[in-house]
């Protein structure tokens, strides 16, 4: 309802939480993006930034990054890897892809995500 004023009683309240949360969401995605390029850039001369390595990872097609991508896949934590794909709206079934043939190129694994990521593998084929 309107006052009469025309403002409506508690709106400012309401869209200043949802500010509130988009803030925070905000800052937890910068801070998982921050978390996994630390790990994934480390070892290199080369660094890759999250629109690229979330480019990587929902197109199975890692191109001149594919030491990044294994690393994502075996140095980062289990949470952070799907928090990652959460964050840029990659798929599990995309991950999956993009996990099986970079396992299939570099050897590497990561049991705990490999675990995860079976179901819908299996499920997809």
């Amino acid at each position: 309802m309107a006052s009469a004023a025309g403002t409506w009683p508690g709106r400012g309240l309401y869209f200043a939480s949802m500010a509130q949360d988009q803030s925070t969401s905000s800052a937890r995605d910068r801070a998982v993006d921050k978390l996994v390029l630390a790990a994934v850039n480390a070892p290199y001369r080369r660094d890759i930034d999250a629109t690229t390595l979330a480019g990587c990872l929902a197109n199975a097609a890692p191109g001149e990054w594919t030491v990044h991508v294994a690393t994502f896949f075996t140095d980062v934590s289990r949470d952070l890897v799907f928090a990652f794909s959460a964050v840029h709206g990659i798929s599990k079934f995309d991950l999956a892809k993009t996990y099986f043939a970079i396992k299939t190129i570099s050897g590497e694994q990561n049991p705990s995500v490999e675990a995860e990521l079976a179901s819908v593998a299996t499920a997809a084929s």
